[in-house]
């Protein structure tokens, strides 16, 4: 390992401790208390990627209103926050993948799986690593989420690709950091889901995977089945999918730019990563695949 990691992972290290005590985006502090079994609204966890988006067009359409359900979108940076909100009884359901779903459950958590949702990520290299082959991640730095997909996804690329050298995962749980991270030279490469994968291109960098092409779906929406919140859960989530389902019609049929003022505000897109987005299919929810739930079983996330 050269000085240079060395002194870049003492500076990674720096950074995780300075954001841990403030990486929830812009979640309200009046989510911090946990939730009584009168409380009538769901609140679920999302993230600023576009497997999330249908719900912002849900909430900013008033689809959740015309299904007479209250619905509150807690946003966050980072999946682990997510994750933890729903462990700590912070929020009923959140948008997460199999890997940290598992993680959950493991940590005692009770959890319905909704669907599957269309969450993808792309391994990119920083460009002046030039890096063009995954064998050639040996002694560098890959940021990605512990016990998550994104772990999953490099141990299988280390399996499969077998690097000479140990590739060094490098925890950077905000997607909004890793990204910076990655087009500032400080990390050789970084899992991204959009529209963060779309702004990393855009700065001419470098696609080494892409699990679309690889057929894997790892997205799922989970919700609790607490008893204590498991009636008001029930009753809301067949008007909660149907306003999802709405939202999924609205963005197929109008396209993604149509929402411009919500990726603008909450993914903090400009003028230019908007244009550059890719022509993404909003599916509807649908059981998880056992291709999927089979590739990630032998995983460990301990």
């Amino acid at each position: 390992m050269t000085i240079t990691h060395i002194r870049t992972l003492a500076y990674i290290l720096l950074v995780t401790l300075l954001f841990a005590c403030n990486s929830k985006g812009d979640a309200p502090k009046t989510q911090d208390k946990k939730l009584t079994p009168a409380d009538s609204t769901l609140l679920i966890a999302v993230m600023p990627t576009l497997d999330c988006l249908p719900l912002y067009v849900a909430e900013a359409s008033g689809l959740f209103e015309n299904q007479h359900i209250n619905v509150r979108l807690v946003k966050y940076n980072a999946q682990m926050d997510c994750d933890t909100a729903l462990l700590r009884g912070r929020v009923h359901g959140a948008f997460t993948d199999l890997v940290r779903a598992e993680q959950m459950r493991k940590k005692g958590a009770s959890l319905k799986e909704l669907g599957a949702t269309n969450l993808h990520w792309q391994l990119i290299t920083n460009r002046n690593a030039r890096i063009k082959d995954v064998r050639q991640l040996g002694d560098k730095m890959v940021g990605m989420t512990r016990f998550s997909g994104t772990d999953f996804l490099v141990t299988d690329l280390i399996d499969r690709y077998k690097p000479k050298n140990e590739v060094f995962r490098i925890q950077v749980n905000n997607v909004f950091i890793r990204l910076k991270m990655l087009v500032g030279n400080e990390i050789d490469a970084a899992f991204l889901s959009e529209p963060q994968a779309t702004v990393a291109r855009l700065a001419k960098n470098n696609v080494l995977a892409d699990t679309q092409k690889k057929d894997i779906l790892l997205g799922v929406a989970v919700f609790t089945t607490n008893n204590k919140h498991q009636k008001m859960v029930n009753q809301s989530l067949p008007a909660f999918v149907k306003a999802y389902h709405m939202a999924c019609d609205s963005l197929n049929t109008k396209g993604i730019q149509h929402y411009a003022d919500l990726l603008k505000t909450h993914f903090k897109l400009n003028d230019a990563a908007l244009n550059a987005l890719p022509k993404v299919v909003f599916d509807k929810f649908k059981p998880v695949r056992e291709k999927d739930k089979n590739a990630i079983k032998d995983f460990s996330t301990q």
